[in-house]
């Protein structure tokens, strides 16, 4: 069987057509996050409901100003997750193509390319995950023990 479109005969045609295909496959990696994240959200939406009556839900508080702590984390954390996952799903669609060409000169180059596309896929989302963190508990302590800030 023959394909209906002949090889690339040049390098430049070679690199030409992986950037096309890198393109089709970001735009279907898009179009996949946006329909999963649609789902996931309703999810998210669902079990935070849950999550506040099963935990954060308190009657007897009364008029004391009360904020569902474990709902808000929940959440926060259900959209760091998104976030991370489009993040990943950037930084693979845009390192694999770019491994692709460095193979095309030699394996060990194109593991080094894989390597470090690797390496800023793990920092960035160890850094985002991080930072979320630290930003949750200094609101919450500064919420839940204001005085305590104050003495440091």
């Amino acid at each position: 069987m023959q394909s209906a479109n002949p090889p690339p005969q040049t390098q430049e045609e070679a690199f030409n057509l992986m950037l096309k295909i890198s393109d089709r496959i970001k735009t279907g990696a898009n179009e996949f996050l946006k329909k999963e994240y649609f789902y996931l959200g309703v999810f998210a939406a669902l079990f935070a409901i849950l999550v506040y009556f099963a935990v954060d839900f308190q009657p007897s508080a009364g008029p004391v100003r009360y904020i569902p702590y474990t709902t808000i984390a929940f959440f926060i954390g259900a959209v760091t997750s998104m976030a991370s996952g489009y993040i990943g799903m950037s930084i693979a669609v845009f390192s694999n193509v770019r491994t692709t060409w460095a193979c095309n000169t030699s394996i060990n180059d194109g593991f080094h390319v894989a390597f470090k596309g690797g390496k800023v896929l793990g920092f960035a989302l160890v850094g985002i995950a991080i930072l979320i963190l630290q930003a949750l508990i200094l609101w919450y302590r500064s919420a839940i023990l204001p005085d305590f800030l104050g003495d440091t």
